[in-house]
């Protein structure tokens, strides 16, 4: 059987998701069909990695860390914005060790900013 397209699997992602999503608003845990919705979506991430790569070109460690450092910057402007707006909470012991790894990433980025030039 031939795998499906990308299209196919976001529609079998996104069936997987409602399914769950409904289970969760009925108060039931998630278990059924979580560990197949992280395989599926673990396989389209690599899919699309690689199709991303591919689009690349000849720079293709260029165009990785290019996409690694504005995924990132995503995700930092993104919680940045949740922790301001109160929609996660600043109780989280892992905050601490996410203040950390940010100080320490500002520092690197400044060394490595140095060493370019």
């Amino acid at each position: 059987m031939a795998e499906p397209s990308l299209i196919e699997q976001v529609g079998i992602l996104n069936s997987t998701l409602t399914a769950i999503e409904g289970r969760l608003a009925r108060g039931q845990a998630p278990v059924e069909g979580l560990e197949d919705f992280k395989s599926a979506l673990d396989d389209m991430r690599l899919r699309l990695w690689g199709l991303l790569s591919a689009a690349g070109g000849d720079d293709y460690k260029g165009f990785q860390e290019r996409f690694r450092i504005r995924r990132a910057t995503e995700m930092c402007r993104g919680l940045s914005g949740d922790l301001r707006a109160g929609a996660v909470s600043g109780r989280h012991t892992e905050l601490s060790g996410l203040h950390d790894a940010a100080a320490e990433l500002g520092k690197s980025i400044d060394q490595a900013r140095q060493h370019a030039f």
